[in-house]
Parts: C-alpha cells; sequence; structure tokens
C-alpha cells in the first residue's frame, strides 16, 4: 500500500492570511501553476486511484494530477480541513482580538462552531484507514489539507489527539505513507523539490 498526500496549492485564503477551514475559496494562479507542476511530478507513477477533499482548492488540485492519469477525484468529507467555527475568515490578528482564549487553548473547541481536535482526528483517521484498506496493494494519491496531512501523520505515529508533528506541510507538497511486512512507515514529508527551479 503506498498513499500519496499532496497538499492543495495555494489558494486565495493563503494569500489574504485567512483561517480558511471549511471556506470554499479557489486555487490563485501561482496554485494552478503548483499543481500542475505536481501532476507532472506524480505522471509516471502508477496511479490507482485518486481522492481530495470536498473543498475546491483541494479537488482542483486532484484534477490537475488526474489529467495525467485519465482520473476524476472521489471527493471524500472525511478529508476537508478542521473546521474553525467562527474564526473562519478571520486573520490570526482578528482571532486573538475576538476570541483571546482561543490562542492559549487552539484546537480545544473554544470557539463557537469550532470542531475540536478530538473529532477531528477521529474523522481524519476513519477516512486513511478506509483508503488504506481499499487499497493494500497498490498506489493511490490523496488531495487534501495541511491540518489534514498533519494528523494523518499524527493517526499514523498513534500520537494522541491533541498531538500533531511540528513540521511544514507547503503548498503541492508529497507526504508518504506506505504498508509492507507489517508494518506502516511515513517515508517522505513535505517534499517540494518540484516546485523549486
Amino acid at each position: 500500500m503506498t498513499l500519496i498526500l499532496v497538499r492543495h496549492g495555494e489558494s486565495r485564503g493563503n494569500i489574504q492570511g485567512i483561517i480558511t477551514g471549511s471556506l470554499d475559496l479557489d486555487l490563485t494562479d501561482l496554485g494552478r501553476e503548483q499543481a500542475r507542476l505536481v501532476g507532472q511530478r506524480l505522471a509516471d507513477q502508477p496511479v490507482a486511484a485518486l481522492y481530495a477533499s470536498t473543498r475546491i482548492r483541494a479537488s482542483n488540485t486532484a484534477a490537475a494530477i488526474g489529467t495525467h492519469h485519465n482520473l476524476e477525484p472521489t471527493l471524500i468529507e472525511g478529508l476537508d480541513e478542521y473546521r474553525y467555527g467562527e474564526a473562519e475568515g478571520l486573520t490570526w490578528a482578528e482571532l486573538a482580538e475576538r476570541f483571546p482564549e482561543a490562542i492559549k487553548n487552539w484546537g480545544h473547541g473554544t470557539v463557537p462552531g469550532e470542531e475540536g481536535r478530538t473529532l477531528f482526528r477521529t474523522r481524519v483517521g476513519a477516512a486513511i484507514d478506509q483508503l488504506a484498506e481499499r487499497h493494500t496493494d497498490d498506489l493511490a494519491v490523496v488531495a487534501c489539507h495541511g491540518g489534514t496531512i498533519l494528523h494523518i501523520l499524527a493517526h499514523v505515529m498513534q500520537l494522541p489527539a491533541h498531538s500533531a508533528p511540528r513540521t511544514r506541510i507547503g503548498n503541492c507538497s508529497i507526504t508518504t505513507i506506505e504498508h509492507a511486512n507489517g508494518r506502516t512507515e511515513i517515508t517522505l514529508v513535505n517534499d517540494v523539490c518540484h516546485l523549486q527551479d
């Protein structure tokens, strides 16, 4: 089993510096170019299936990858980004002003409508476990989000729900999980060499 996790390309939310979560903001021109480049990078891989979150920034990134494999992405809500509730659409400075307690307790459900990390980890973990079972003998690509990828890694590492690896997940970076000989391993994290000159 090999699952290649790709964070979506740069989105309008990324350049506006806002907390995006479940907001459905599309890719920028740079984001579309990043998606094209990651598609080229994965063009020679034997991709059996292609998945994406339901957010347009992820599904459009997946579609760019799929052009090389004659595949359309299957959308899975379980792969969506963390739901930030009333924090969505705010800048970090606005969040600190409006919900100061959230800065100290980020991810603990202190913002009205916030998902909470325990629910998020359960949702993301269930989605990735289903894909791992479905693709025991082949390779699938999953286009999703930075927070989603971090919590997939934490799920594989069996970290507590409120913990995640402290690593950067760049736009259109590649992270790989493989299972062989009874062992699941993270074999690549945040590879962006295809985006560099």
